[in-house]
């Protein structure tokens, strides 16, 4: 929904599942020989040839090498001796929360609705079912302290339906139900993460934002470049130098992904709230050619033979 009408419908499987069920399946799809521990982690020992990681409970894991995963946990990074750096604080805000009654109540399995205004920070909200309830995120690029944040935890179903008033009725309104959960994202980097028998995938190495939908294409490309690429040919030879783990953060491949995600989310805030005439005039600009994508709909003229031809 954009540009205050139906811009598009899609029909693709969607599975609605959340973080902690999505997890827990994965680590039951693993083969029997993997060995699972669950613990949490005090102390890294790394070195050329074995990596030691010491648990809370007293166990030891040794291993030739250590991915860290951690996302934006920050204390196994730190007691491997790399560092976190903030390079876009509060860069964007998520709003969390779910509608009131059952997801059969509604009219359509997802929506996505793109805000339209040329000083909005709302940037879209997306509504999708969710163990047989409606799921809302919204993504935006307000600040966690704004009378704004405070006035929609306070009254959600009031603010959605000034945002969002032609679909109110046939969204029941926009009623919540429950807590609106809020979460502050600022885009990081690791520093001094080039070490001997420790890698860095994901987040835990930089971070996006969520905002432009990059993450997880860029987590499945490091756990594909790292599994299928570079593992097969630091595990045939001794050893687990930083000049071989070198090799991953230096894949084209990997640092183009890289760049693209941290590129498209500076320009997806600019392109919300830049100040500058050059972002006030794409946004002008974009919403101008989506009023007049409007006002024609999806009809064009097609010159056939001397006749002109009205095509939907």
């Amino acid at each position: 929904y954009r540009g205050g009408k139906f811009y598009k419908h899609l029909s693709k499987r969607e599975f609605g599942c959340d973080y902690a069920t999505l997890i827990n399946a994965l680590r039951d799809a693993l083969p029997a020989g993997v060995t699972q521990a669950v613990g949490r982690v005090t102390a890294i020992e790394t070195s050329v040839d074995r990596q030691r990681v010491t648990l809370m409970d007293g166990r030891v894991i040794e291993a030739r090498l250590v991915v860290v995963a951690t996302g934006l946990g920050d204390v196994v990074r730190q007691a491997i001796g790399a560092r976190r750096v903030v390079t876009s604080k509060a860069h964007s805000l998520a709003f969390g929360f779910t509608l009131a009654g059952r997801a059969e109540d509604y009219p359509c399995e997802s929506l996505i609705w793109y805000a339209d205004g040329l000083t909005d920070k709302v940037a879209y909200v997306t509504l999708f079912r969710l163990g047989g309830r409606m799921r809302a995120n919204m993504f935006t690029y307000h600040e966690q302290g704004e009378d704004w944040v405070k006035e929609f935890r306070a009254a959600p179903a009031a603010m959605l339906r000034a945002m969002m008033s032609p679909l109110a009725d046939a969204w029941r309104g926009f009623e919540v139900e429950g807590m609106v959960s809020t979460r502050p994202v600022d885009l990081t980097e690791s520093r001094d993460y080039l070490r001997d028998g420790v890698v860095f995938v994901g987040d835990a190495f930089r971070t996006t934002c969520p905002t432009p939908g990059v993450g997880f294409s860029r987590v499945l490309t490091d756990v594909d470049r790292l599994c299928n690429v570079h593992l097969p040919v630091w595990l045939a030879t001794p050893g687990m130098p930083a000049k071989k783990i070198g090799a991953f953060y230096d894949d084209p491949v990997k640092r183009e992904v890289d760049e693209k995600g941290a590129a498209v989310s500076v320009y997806a805030r600019n392109l919300a709230v830049g100040r500058s005439l050059q972002w006030l005039f794409r946004r002008l600009r974009n919403r101008s050619v989506r009023s007049l994508v409007g006002a024609f709909g999806r009809r064009w003229r097609r010159f056939s033979g001397g006749a002109v031809e009205a095509v939907s």
